[in-house]
């Protein structure tokens, strides 16, 4: 792999994890989950959910 691929990937992931909330209750970052059929956002630490 080299240098322009490694900053390529590097950069996909740093966007991934900017655009991933935190949880309003806990400040956990939330994980994309589906709750019947509609895609939320679910905090895997306090269960807490919010719409995506």
């Amino acid at each position: 792999m080299d240098d322009l691929e490694r900053h390529r990937r590097l950069r996909l992931e740093r966007d991934a994890l900017l655009s991933t909330p935190n949880c309003p209750t806990c400040l956990q970052q939330m994980e994309p989950a589906e709750i019947d059929g509609v895609p939320v956002w679910r905090c895997p630490e306090c269960g807490a959910e919010r719409p995506a």
